[in-house]
């Protein structure tokens, strides 16, 4: 009996906590023609489907950020940096904590503009190093963009899921986890989304401005 109260007390204040009205408006990121899709009717799933297919893509993109952010890094000669960025593309695989994942991505994406805009003389090496890691870069700062379908996604499911969970309060330990780990990329996406397209714009204005060859054609619309 006490722990099915205590299970109510925590469920009451996970709700209120886990408010969907509150959420964060995602934002519109404008799409890189040639990779842009038109948006497809997904199957409704339940609310830890969404949640783990949610986290999954989320990492998955990171960790494609975290790697081409090293080879920009080295670029602009900051050998400490490339090396923290290989490390949490390292931690990233490992299953590190998603909120500090993307913590650590956002620092690192202003670090990685501050850089740019010191506009230190680069030499040929580092202008082909860049070359070759600034579109994929930035590939991966639209994807992240695209995450802003599988966020609604999910703060759907928890919604719909939500109101069952009232009536049910032992279900709540099967919820718990997965809806924290939405809730929690809901919450800092948008912040993260548009971070990585202002540092991407600043990168890309920089670089160019030091004679380095960006092809418009794939970057053209993502930032």
């Amino acid at each position: 009996m006490k722990n099915y109260i205590l299970n109510s007390i925590i469920l009451s204040c996970f709700i209120v906590a886990f408010n969907v009205e509150a959420f964060p408006k995602l934002p519109t990121v404008p799409g890189i023609p040639g990779l842009s899709e038109e948006a497809e009717e997904k199957p409704s799933m339940d609310p830890a489907a969404a949640a783990e297919k949610l986290e999954s893509e989320m990492r998955a993109v990171l960790f494609d950020i975290a790697q081409a952010e090293s080879l920009i890094k080295e670029a602009y000669g900051d050998k400490s940096g490339a090396e923290k960025a290989k490390i949490r593309a390292e931690n990233i695989n490992k299953g590190a904590g998603i909120k500090d994942v993307i913590e650590e991505t956002m620092s690192s994406a202003e670090e990685t503009a501050k850089l740019a805009s010191e506009n230190k003389e680069l030499g040929d090496e580092a202008k082909k190093n860049l070359t070759k890691a600034i579109p994929p870069y930035l590939k991966a700062v639209y994807r992240t963009s695209k995450l802003s379908g599988p966020m609604k996604d999910f703060a759907d499911e928890a919604k719909s899921a939500l109101s069952e969970v009232k009536t049910n309060p032992m279900k709540f330990r099967k919820l718990q986890k997965s809806l924290s780990t939405g809730m929690t990329i809901v919450k800092d996406g948008p912040g993260l989304i548009k971070g990585l397209v202002s540092n991407g714009k600043d990168l890309v204005t920089s670089a160019k401005s030091q004679g380095v060859e960006v092809d418009d054609s794939d970057i053209s619309g993502a930032i």
